[in-house]
């Protein structure tokens, strides 16, 4: 049976479509492929690519060239800001927004107060606000302190929410991501 290069291009666009709509866990073919499995103890996340399995990298890498040739923004967490917000929040946002969650973070940390809050709202993309709240804090020995906060981002409706811990060690007064 021979296939014409319209049919191919069918059955291309079908296959994608049907990987599109696949939970994340069926792209996870390491065990057939050879490649290792995705783990959540990954160091660095990378919006979820680092330690995936080889069949998982090649269906995210068509199904992001597809998305970038339609129009769909795909984006990568700044390293700018590594220290200051989640890949979880990074992931969603381009880097003009990366750099206003990290702002509103540092803000609502530089005071040290639970409950504190910084907002944010993005200039390149409607439908893109945050925010950060610190809702914890504990004393390290050593004088040093961590804070807990919290933050949210809604993207075109739909909101995300990460917790995250800070911490300063003196003479630092800056408090960064906890490993």
């Amino acid at each position: 049976m021979i296939f014409s290069s319209r049919d191919n291009r069918v059955i291309g666009f079908l296959v994608v479509a049907a990987l599109a709509t696949q939970p994340v866990a069926a792209y996870q073919l390491g065990g057939l492929l050879g490649g290792r499995s995705s783990s959540s103890s990954d160091e660095t996340n990378n919006c979820d690519t680092a330690g995936e399995s080889v069949g998982r990298s090649m269906i995210g890498g068509l199904l992001g060239s597809a998305a970038r040739s339609i129009g769909i923004p795909t984006f990568v967490p700044s390293a700018q800001f590594a220290d200051v917000i989640a890949t979880e929040i990074a992931c969603r946002l381009d880097p003009e927004e990366q750099e206003k969650a990290a702002e509103a973070t540092v803000e609502a940390t530089r005071s040290g107060e639970v409950g504190s809050t910084a907002t944010w709202t993005s200039d390149t993309r409607p439908g893109v606000s945050g925010s950060s709240t610190v809702t914890g804090r504990t004393e390290q020995a050593g004088g040093g302190d961590c804070l807990q906060v919290t933050d949210v981002i809604i993207v075109d409706g739909e909101e995300t929410t990460v917790p995250k811990t800070m911490c300063r060690v003196p003479p630092s007064t800056r408090y960064v991501l906890a490993a």
